[in-house]
């Protein structure tokens, strides 16, 4: 609304103008008009004037007594032909002759004679020099006022020279300046009637003027204020070929070429933002004022927050995030880069790293800050400690028994034959737990790096969990475990390898022998899932803790040595995992705490 009266205001204004211009262009062009034409009526009257009163004065000489004033008819004559009164100059410069009505005579009186004139002193009517320009020879023009008129009138003389050129006298013709004023009134009038008609005429064009001037620029002023609110596709439709249509033009060209420039910094943007989002890490940007500029989804994942003004906001929980914001806020004031690790409401630990934001000056502008969840980082690397450890104490243990053992019989300890053969069997113990040991390293490293390629072919399953129970029947006999196997009575025909079959069966069996108690029962099972062949390893065992079950897979894991019969290197489940992979299945346990584990991995069928 407000735009649209602005717009009315200019067209209001813009119409005045035109108008006030107009009216001020007649009314000057009248005035001068009406200053000339009543100079040129005048000037025109004066030497209309001074051209009778020469005729008059050639024709005055005609008298028969040769005198220079005709009959008082003549006069009469002259009077009503020129429209001016006639008066004749003597030639001593000291009278006038003029022209006199006479009034009836009364009874008894004498009428005057019609050709008498009226001789008048010339100091009484026209002042001297006048009449001494005209009995000079000259033409004369003035404009003066009669005593005995009491009237302003235009006086015009002339000289009356007889045969030989000598000045005898001089006419004089008056004539009020009424009769000019009178016309100049008459055109004063056709002129107000002319400025009248004009200055209607003006409105009338200046309305349709300022309509054709108007409509285009508030058309364009209407785009221009559509643009300023976003709709850069507007155009500027019927443009006048004119100045103002080139410059709706070039609003439309600047218009075209700015959505192109958009469209592209869209385009760019977007592939910014789908860059920002795609990365791993999370991304805050925060202005001076502490409006988030920027925030990508991951930053939210890390901090564990619905929205950025969450973790900006007054929340209940808005201390856990107080290290963080002391760093963005270090990092504005100092305009210095900040680093921390920070631990999140998971007990994630998190590293942050804060960077000032400046402009092209050097001043901060705000702050930019990138969020990593170093967790695993920090867990493979204990992960590398332990592992570390862990290969030095299993591969100690062995070398200590060993060196035990070798050191007695290089210092002839061992007198008699029976204590040397128990020293060569725990040598021969050791140095096979420790060819195991260095085993499982070997396949370990293998099955990580893909050295290890497995052919697959067809087979059944049945045979190869029979040979399995057999090879650890002995090690379960001596436990005390009773060790069954169960099938479905199908073929359970499968693909895989019958090695690594049988690796991943030896491993799950001796893992669970370890942690059944005597008297206990161990499970060899198979059976036809549909999709793929399952089989595994079922136990009534200890079983296994929930808190333990996401990381017995790691290498060098023990759940819980005290409840294990014997030590183990803690890479055979590692092993199992990869192995099983690599065949195209995978494994999986199930498990309560006092209740056993199941153990179940699975095969592609042919």
């Amino acid at each position: 609304m407000k735009r649209k009266t602005q717009a009315l205001s200019i067209g209001a204004k813009t119409l005045l103008s035109h108008i006030t211009l107009a009216v001020v262009v007649i009314a000057l062009a009248s005035a001068i008009s009406y200053t000339l034409s009543s100079q040129y009526i005048r000037q025109t009257r004066v030497s209309d004037l001074l051209e009778k009163a020469g005729r008059i004065a050639e024709g005055s000489m005609e008298a028969p007594d040769g005198g220079i004033v005709p009959r008082r008819r003549t006069v009469r004559t002259f009077e009503e032909l020129t429209g001016a009164k006639v008066f004749y100059l003597a030639e001593d410069n000291e009278i006038i002759l003029m022209s006199q009505e006479y009034p009836d005579p009364q009874e008894g009186e004498e009428r005057e004679s019609p050709d008498e004139f009226h001789w008048v002193e010339v100091a009484d009517a026209i002042d001297r020099e006048f009449a001494s320009r005209v009995l000079a020879g000259e033409k004369v023009s003035a404009q003066r006022r009669f005593e005995f008129a009491q009237a302003v009138v235009i006086l015009a003389g002339a000289p009356i020279l007889d045969d030989a050129g000598a000045v005898r006298g001089g006419v004089i013709l008056a004539q009020p300046i009424e009769s000019v004023r009178s016309l100049s009134r008459m055109i004063r009038l056709m002129l107000l009637v002319v400025v009248g008609i004009s200055i209607l005429l003006a409105v009338l064009l200046a309305m349709q003027q300022t309509r054709m001037l108007v409509k285009p620029i508030q058309r364009i002023t209407r785009a221009a204020r559509r643009m300023e609110d976003g709709v850069y596709a507007e155009r500027i439709p019927a443009l006048p070929d004119n100045e103002i249509g080139e410059l709706g033009h070039a609003l439309n060209s600047m218009s075209g070429r700015l959505m192109d420039v958009i469209k592209n910094l869209r385009k760019e943007r977007d592939k910014l933002e789908l860059v920002i989002s795609g990365i791993g890490e999370g991304l805050i940007a925060v202005d001076m004022d502490w409006h988030v500029v920027h925030a990508n989804a991951a930053f939210l994942e890390l901090v564990e927050a619905d929205s950025a003004a969450d973790f900006l906001g007054e929340r209940g929980d808005d201390a856990l995030f107080d290290p963080l914001k002391a760093l963005l806020q270090r990092c504005i004031e100092n305009g210095e880069s900040e680093e921390m690790e920070w631990e999140n409401a998971s007990h994630r630990a998190i590293h942050a790293a804060a960077t000032a934001l400046t402009d092209e000056s050097g001043a901060i502008l705000g702050t930019v800050c990138l969020l990593r969840d170093v967790s695993e980082a920090q867990r493979m690397e204990q992960l590398r400690r332990d592992y570390v450890a862990n290969i030095s104490h299993e591969l100690r243990t062995p070398l200590t028994g060993i060196r035990g053992m070798v050191e007695p019989l290089i210092d002839g300890c061992m007198d008699t034959e029976e204590e040397r053969q128990e020293s060569y069997r725990i040598i021969l113990k050791e140095t096979i737990r420790l060819e195991k040991l260095v085993g499982d390293m070997l396949d370990m490293s293998r099955l990580q790096d893909g050295r290890i390629r497995v052919e697959l072919e067809p087979m059944e399953l049945p045979g190869i969990l029979e040979a399995a129970a057999r090879s650890m029947k002995g090690i379960a006999d001596e436990a005390g475990v009773n060790l069954t196997v169960q099938t479905d009575g199908t073929r359970l025909a499968c693909l895989g390898n019958e090695d690594r079959i049988m690796q991943v069966l030896v491993i799950l069996i001796d893992n669970a022998l370890s942690f059944t108690p005597r008297g206990g029962s161990v499970t060899v099972f198979a059976y036809d899932a549909g999709a793929h062949v399952a089989a595994g390893v079922r136990d009534t065992g200890c079983g296994i803790e929930p808190k333990d079950l996401a990381m017995i897979w790691e290498r060098f894991y023990k759940a819980d040595r005290s409840r294990m019969r014997t030590t183990g290197t803690g890479l055979g489940l590692s092993i199992a995992k990869l192995v099983t992979r690599l065949m195209g299945g995978d494994i999986s346990v199930k498990s309560e705490p006092g209740k056993g584990a199941e153990f179940t991995f699975t095969l592609q069928k042919p």
